[in-house]
């Protein structure tokens, strides 16, 4: 055995916190020592049945020596994790390995936790530790009345064998990650996310701590907010200023409430915050609010305050918006406002999320302003448990909400940001506001994993999450005012008109800057008072098949009744079934009567003072159209020798941090992947290099293996189309004396068939994990950030999409005699190379630099691979609760390896 592997520490990266079927959360960790006595007590509150099921015999207690046994684990051969609420062991689950690549596995479920998805989450987690360890395989004993675990098993999307012998029904399935595997994992994570939301946004009943008698104190006003918003549910109120506060019994303590209670909101010290949250779980309470700032945007002891108080709260099985949350607010049947904004905005469709307060209160209040119709709003703040990917999943349920705003000024999970944003925007258009800026920056607060990639890196993955992009509070209010009012326009074919040339000059070039396709224009009617003419010109130009979205502009005459011409026209495209926008130039004190009339007519189309942001907001309402589409199933390729790769990888990492693949190691690598690097040969002078070329076939090229140099003919580190010896022996001379201040070796390779070349690249970022990237090669593409960035992997059509976005890549469609590359040979290996990125964690970078891809056919040419041990991906193969959470075990005890391999429990067997 392996000496470096005899003693296994303490897996820490083991674990997690995560939602639990109900909504409520938990903490899985690896099981201890120390753990026995909470066992015991696991076991000791079991039923007789439940105890059956999982030792095949009736066990009042456990033995000191099974206690022994199932705590002192060694964390590889023998494995167990524990799910805690508070200091409670509410289930544990265990794997025991039977022979090299194969483990038993056993559940063991509290009563009173059946049926809140226990089973299958501890199954992801142990499966993911197992992997780990290089096991592949688990096997099972259920006795045939246990239909609860039978079903966890035949519930995971794995492809599970069942038979029956000796009175027990032996289950065995291979645990690494299938697409239906993901695909439960992904609806379950789904299921139990929304219903934590819904548990918050729709409480029954509420708790406000810190009420002061300051009328401004932020308790005080989130109490008088949500008495206003006509909350109907028993109101209870914590300070020690009063006996009563408007009308409310005033407690002095927390235990002093009568619960349970769904929501309470800690509007305290950021200190006495962390005493609350146990109080909190005495009396009930499921979810918390946390206004109050002076955490992680304080410096290093108000971040620990920050993990240690969402540590507490999902400890205790409770969820958590905040802290320096801007609060929630619901309008409708069943309004409420927990927030910090001081009144109920119009009831409507549009959902609308933030972080920060700031930003937070500033897209409330302008789309309180234009009169925008809120569903909900929820304002996370620091977001260190709740976060806006949450919000989604309860948003992607609602029917009643038509349109999404998000203020987003970081992500903790980008990729699982993606799909849920992909899946809700299918169905309604969802308005992305990333504040702008050249590089990704993470706001005081906010507690997440800093991204090595560019801005537009990031933006591009939005794109391909299909959400709508904006760049300011202005530009996110007028995108979702447009789709609020008229809604996402049938195609688009868009019309303009105007009653100035010069107006509607800049209505055409704005619509020409964003794309737009115009179908019809009139934009040169006269400047007058006269209604009727701009009625006749947008019933004429909304005639059936002409266009989907018009926008008008106005100069106003300042004697037109510019209340009732809005009027007329919106009747007009009612009846006509198009979309409209209005652009009117007149003076502030007239624009803000009409802003003012449009604000409570929910009938008139939004209006704005330049043609640019008219355009703008029908550009993004159009955005939509087309970016939901289902892509289908990323793509698998037959013959990938996953395994192999994997074990090339250990291989070269040996016991080191990090390691560079040489020329060698890198091909066989992308052999794996089914992907041939062109054959070269590392030469120490001219007769080595004359030798390699004949063995390799002329005409040959020679390069530096300097990084610097290996692709720059420029300078001198690269000859091509040498045609015989002679002329290598040459340039080999010439080459070492030219790059005489450079030590690196040189390189001989055999000439690729001509075509385009391009660079493929990958990278695993801490932020958003494997990230594909690709270009043409030379200066100009770097020069110009001319980049297209992906997240493997992919479909056909992300591949397709990938190697058309940039500038650049028009010059692999050919013409003007031309021919055109070999697109079909490029995609496949997108897709390779991805399938790799997303297979491997350890890829730390990868660089195929050149791809030549020709009229038939594209080769590789050259590759650098770099390993690093694999990171913990923020959104892996299990589920979990994102940031906050803190190892529960400080100082760990540690496991040794079992030298004697895995021990088979002769009793336990299965149990839910």
């Amino acid at each position: 055995m392996d000496a470096r592997r005899d003693e296994v520490p303490y897996p820490a990266h083991w674990e997690a916190d995560i939602a639990l079927r109900d909504g409520s959360a938990a903490h899985v960790r690896p099981i201890l020592p120390r753990d026995a006595a909470a066992l015991q007590d696991l076991h000791r509150a079991q039923s007789d049945q439940s105890r059956y099921f999982r030792f095949f015999a009736p066990m009042p207690e456990l033995s000191a020596r099974d206690l022994e046994r199932f705590t002192r684990v060694d964390h590889d051969a023998r494995a167990a994790l524990v799910v805690l609420q508070g200091e409670r062991i509410i289930a544990v689950g265990r794997y025991d390995r039977v022979e090299p690549g194969v483990a038993e596995v056993a559940f063991y479920v509290a009563d009173a936790f059946h049926g809140r998805g226990l089973g299958s989450v501890l199954l992801e987690h142990l499966a993911a530790a197992a992997r780990e360890r290089g096991i592949r395989t688990f096997i099972a004993e259920v006795l045939p009345a246990n239909h609860k675990m039978i079903s966890v098993f035949a519930d995971t999307g794995f492809e599970v064998r069942r038979r029956f012998d000796d009175g027990v029904v032996l289950v065995e399935f291979d645990i690494d990650p299938t697409e239906r595997s993901e695909a439960v994992r992904v609806e379950r994570e789904h299921r139990a996310e929304a219903r934590a939301m819904d548990a918050m946004l729709t409480p029954s009943s509420v708790l406000v701590v810190g009420v002061s008698s300051t009328r401004d104190s932020p308790g005080g006003r989130i109490l008088r907010a949500l008495e206003e918003s006509g909350f109907s549910g028993p109101v209870h109120v914590v300070t020690r200023d009063a006996f009563e506060v408007r009308g409310h019994r005033a407690f002095s303590r927390i235990s002093d409430v009568p619960g349970p209670v769904d929501l309470a909101v800690l509007a305290i010290r950021p200190a006495d915050c962390l005493d609350a949250v146990a109080a909190c779980a005495d009396i009930g309470v499921r979810s918390l609010m946390v206004p109050s700032e002076g955490f992680a945007e304080s410096g290093e002891e108000g971040a620990r305050l920050q993990r240690e108080l969402v540590a507490r709260a999902r400890l205790h099985g409770m969820r958590l918006l905040g802290p320096a949350s801007l609060g929630f607010l619901r309008t409708g049947d069943d309004a409420i406002n927990v927030s910090l904004a001081p009144r109920l905005p119009r009831a409507g469709s549009t959902a609308l999320a933030g972080q920060s307060n700031a930003l937070a209160a500033m897209v409330l209040a302008q789309a309180d302003d234009r009169g925008i119709g809120i569903a909900e709003f929820v304002g996370s703040g620091h977001r260190a448990d709740v976060s806006v990917n949450d919000c989604l999943q309860r948003w992607a349920e609602d029917e009643s909400v038509r349109c999404v705003g998000l203020a987003l000024e970081s992500m903790g999970n980008p990729r699982k940001f993606m799909r849920i944003a992909r899946r809700v925007a299918r169905t309604r258009p969802v308005v992305v506001l990333r504040p702008p800026g050249l590089a990704p920056t993470v706001p005081p607060g906010h507690d997440v994993r800093a991204t090595v990639l560019p801005r537009r890196a990031l933006d591009q993955v939005l794109d391909a999450a299909g959400v709508i992009r904006t760049r300011s509070v202005d530009h996110l209010v007028d995108v979702v005012e447009m789709i609020d009012r008229e809604g996402v326009p049938a195609g688009t074919r868009v019309g303009l008109i105007a009653n100035s040339a010069a107006l509607g000059a800049s209505l055409r070039g704005a619509a020409e800057d964003f794309g737009l396709e115009i179908a019809a224009e009139n934009l040169s009617m006269p400047l007058t008072d006269d209604r009727r003419m701009l009625v006749r010109a947008l019933t004429r130009m909304a005639a059936p098949g002409g266009v989907d979205v018009v926008v008008v502009g106005l100069i106003d005459s300042l004697t037109t009744d510019l209340e009732a011409l809005a009027v007329e026209l919106a009747a007009v495209a009612r009846g006509s079934d198009v979309r409209l926008a209005l652009c009117v130039v007149t003076d502030s004190r007239r624009y803000d009567a009409l802003r003012r009339t449009i604000r409570e007519d929910r009938t008139l189309p939004p209006v704005h003072p330049t043609p640019a942001l008219a355009v703008r907001a029908v550009a993004g309402s159009l955005a939509h159209l087309g970016r939901a589409i289902d892509e289908g199933e990323p793509c698998d390729r037959e013959g990938i020798d996953r395994d192999g790769a994997a074990a090339l990888v250990e291989d070269a990492l040996g016991g080191g941090p990090t390691a560079d693949l040489d020329a060698e190691q890198c091909a066989q690598l992308l052999a794996c992947y089914g992907l041939d690097l062109l054959d070269s040969r590392i030469v120490a002078d001219a007769d080595e290099a004359v030798a390699a070329a004949n063995e390799l076939g002329f005409p040959v090229a020679l390069k530096s293996t300097d990084p610097v140099l290996a692709h720059r003919a420029d300078l001198g580190g690269v000859r091509l189309d040498i045609a015989d010896a002679p002329q290598l022996r040459a340039a080999f001379a010439a080459m070492r004396a030219e790059l005489s201040y450079s030590d690196a070796p040189l390189l001989v390779q055999p000439m690729a068939a001509p075509g385009v070349p391009v660079v493929l690249r990958s990278v695993e970022d801490p932020s958003l994990g494997p990230v594909v990237s690709f270009s043409l090669a030379g200066d100009v593409a770097d020069l110009l950030g001319d980049v297209a960035y992906g997240v493997p992997p992919f479909t056909e059509a992300g591949a397709a999409r990938l190697v058309s976005r940039p500038v650049t890549a028009a010059r692999l469609q050919g013409g003007d005699g031309v021919p055109a590359a070999d697109l079909a040979a490029l995609r496949e290996i997108v897709v390779r190379v991805g399938l790799m990125a997303e297979n491997l964690p350890e890829i730390a970078s990868l660089e195929l630099h050149p791809v030549i891809v020709g009229t038939r056919g594209a080769g590789i040419v050259g590759a650098r691979i770099r390993l690093a041990r694999a990171p913990n991906r923020v959104d892996g193969a299990r589920r979990t609760l994102p940031g906050g959470a803190l190892p529960r075990t400080p100082e760990p005890d540690r496991g040794r390896r079992s030298r004697a391999g895995g021990h088979r429990d002769g009793r336990g067997r299965m149990g839910r």
